[in-house]
C-alpha cells in the first residue's frame, strides 16, 4: 500500500486535529519508503522494537508515543533519538505516531483503562470542540459503589505495578472516577469540577497530592502501566478499519519497553507486564 494512502486513511479515523495541540503526530520518519505492507504496532520505539521489526520484516512502525518530540538540531548516534532515527533509516522502516489522536478516540486510551476496571463510560473529561464522540480523558461510573481498597487492588492487579495514592477515609466508597491515561496531572482542576470520587492518572507530583487533600483521591499506577494496553487497542482498530486491504499485515509488538523497574518484587511485576504483551500478540493472531 502507498505510504501516503495509509497516512490519509489513518487520519480519517484518527484525525490529527482531534489530538492535543503541539503533539507530534503522523509521519515522523519516511526512511525513503513510498510503499508499506508489514506493520508493527508498539507503545513506543526502542532498540529492541527496531530489532523486532527487522526480524519480522516490517517496513513500517506505528507507535503510540512519538519518537521525535522536540525539534532536532542534529542527529547523533550517541543520543537516544538520534540513534533510533538512524537505525530506522538504515533499515528502511517508516515511523508513524498516533499519540493523542488515539487518546481522543472514543475507544481510546482512557476508556480502555476504565473498561478494564469495570467502570461504565459516561462522558469525556475534555470534549473535542471539533468532533463528536472524541475527547481527552473519561468520566466513568459503577452501578454499585466499591471500596477504595477494592479499587486499588483491581488497579494493582490490572497494571502489575506499585501504586501511589492520596489519603482517604477508611470507609470511603467510590462510585464515579476520572481517568486520563499517561501524564494527566494538568487536568486536576478540570477533574475537581466533575464531582468524581477519584482521579486515576500517572506522573503525579508530590505537591499535587497536597493540593487535593480531603477533596479528591489521586491514584497513580504509573505511566507505562496505564498505557500498556494501547498497542492492542490500536491494532484492533486498524485491523478492522483496513480489513479489505489484502496487502497490509499488522503485528503487535511483544517488546516490553517500560524503562521503570521496581523494588522489592520488581522481577515478578516486570514479568507479568511482559507476559501481557506476549498474550496481546497471540490475541491478534487468533483474531
Amino acid at each position: 500500500m502507498r505510504l501516503e494512502g495509509l497516512l490519509n486513511k489513518i487520519n480519517k479515523i484518527l484525525p490529527q486535529d482531534s489530538g492535543i495541540e503541539d503533539d507530534r503526530l503522523g509521519l515522523q520518519i519516511q526512511s525513503g519508503r513510498d510503499n508499506v505492507s508489514n506493520i508493527l504496532i508498539t507503545m513506543e520505539v526502542d532498540k529492541n522494537v527496531i530489532r523486532e521489526a527487522v526480524k519480522l520484516k516490517c517496513d513500517c512502525i506505528i507507535s503510540f508515543h512519538p519518537l521525535i518530540y522536540n525539534p532536532l538540531s542534529n542527529i547523533l548516534e550517541n543520543e537516544r533519538v538520534g540513534e533510533l532515527t538512524t537505525e530506522l533509516i538504515k533499515n528502511s522502516i517508516a515511523l508513524i505516531s498516533v499519540h493523542t489522536t488515539f487518546d481522543a478516540f472514543k475507544e481510546g486510551t482512557s476508556k480502555i483503562f476504565a473498561d478494564k476496571l469495570g467502570f461504565k463510560f459516561e462522558e469525556f473529561l475534555i470534549k473535542s470542540n471539533i468532533y463528536n464522540e472524541r475527547g481527552i480523558g473519561v468520566i466513568a461510573s459503577v452501578p454499585r459503589p466499591v471500596s477504595i481498597n477494592l479499587l486499588l487492588k483491581k488497579i494493582h492487579n490490572l497494571c502489575n505495578s506499585p501504586i501511589k495514592h492520596s489519603g482517604f477515609k477508611k470507609n470511603k466508597k467510590i462510585k464515579k472516577i476520572a481517568v486520563v491515561g499517561g501524564s494527566g496531572s494538568g487536568f486536576i482542576d478540570d477533574v475537581m469540577n466533575k464531582g468524581v470520587d477519584a482521579f486515576i492518572t500517572a506522573d503525579i507530583s508530590y505537591h499535587n497530592f497536597h493540593k487535593v487533600m480531603d477533596k479528591l483521591i489521586l491514584i497513580d499506577p504509573g505511566h507505562y502501566e496505564m498505557e500498556q494496553f494501547v498497542s492492542l487497542g490500536i491494532s484492533r482498530l486498524l485491523t478492522k478499519y483496513f480489513r479489505d486491504e489484502n496487502d497490509l499485515n499488522f503485528n503487535v509488538s511483544s517488546v516490553h519497553t517500560n524503562p521503570v523497574h521496581y523494588f522489592p518484587g520488581g522481577d515478578a511485576l516486570y514479568n507479568k507486564q511482559k507476559k501481557y504483551l506476549i498474550n496481546s500478540n497471540k490475541m491478534m493472531v487468533q483474531n
